[in-house]
């Protein structure tokens, strides 16, 4: 995925009849998300999240945008999977510092596409670790704490909290990623049986190599 592809989807989603889409920021974490589910998320329940209520002028407009579409997500996941680092995308606030709460969302939202949850497929003190930082940097955790009428951090602390979860920001991607690669591996079953990763099959991580030339190289 090329700047320029990124430029050319960004381009497309900004018409007015596109509006409702995911932006590029909240589209890489959805992205992660979808790419670090315990179970893989079929293109035809990602891609309606990702243009929500938008609607494609024509059958032309609709298959440029799904193919980059297709092409974000795949590029994400082999960036996950090989492990050489994430080419983040997120658009500058006021203070100079990197939005990171649109991204967040993105990713909020693509965890909750998992069928089955991910809090059905692993430990939920394991879940909750994992996702505390999108909750946090998304706003969702103190907006839930003031709907439930519950304490919330004073000012220091909520601050600390933050510039502690944009530190390692990355590494929470990844922490994210490796889980839910580990769970696609040893394939614990959750509703259903099913059979593990076989030498010769793609490699979970979604690099795109088979599973022997991978991850599970001897």
């Amino acid at each position: 995925m090329s700047p320029q592809d990124l430029d050319r989807l960004e381009a497309l989603l900004s018409a007015p009849h596109l509006s409702d889409s995911l932006a590029l920021d909240a589209l890489q974490g959805f992205f992660c998300a979808i790419a670090s589910s315990p179970v893989p998320t079929p293109r035809e329940k990602w891609l309606p999240a990702a243009m929500g209520d938008a609607r494609f002028a024509n059958d032309e407009e609709a298959a440029q945008v799904t193919a980059l579409l297709e092409r974000f997500a795949e590029a994400t996941a082999r960036q996950l999977g090989e492990g050489l680092g994430l080419d983040l995308v997120c658009y500058p606030a006021e203070d100079g510092e990197e939005e990171l709460a649109p991204w967040c969302e993105g990713f909020l939202l693509g965890v909750g596409l998992a069928d089955p949850a991910w809090y059905d497929a692993g430990e939920p003190e394991d879940v909750d670790e994992l996702l505390h930082p999108f909750l946090l940097l998304s706003g969702h955790l103190k907006a839930h704490a003031e709907e439930e009428g519950e304490p919330w951090l004073e000012p220091a602390e909520e601050k600390a909290q933050v510039e502690a979860a944009r530190r390692l920001f990355y590494d929470a991607i990844h922490a994210a990623w490796e889980w839910g690669f580990e769970a696609r591996v040893n394939r614990v079953p959750v509703k259903r049986e099913e059979a593990k990763t076989g030498r010769n099959d793609p490699c979970p991580c979604g690099s795109g190599k088979k599973y022997k030339a991978c991850h599970g190289r001897d």
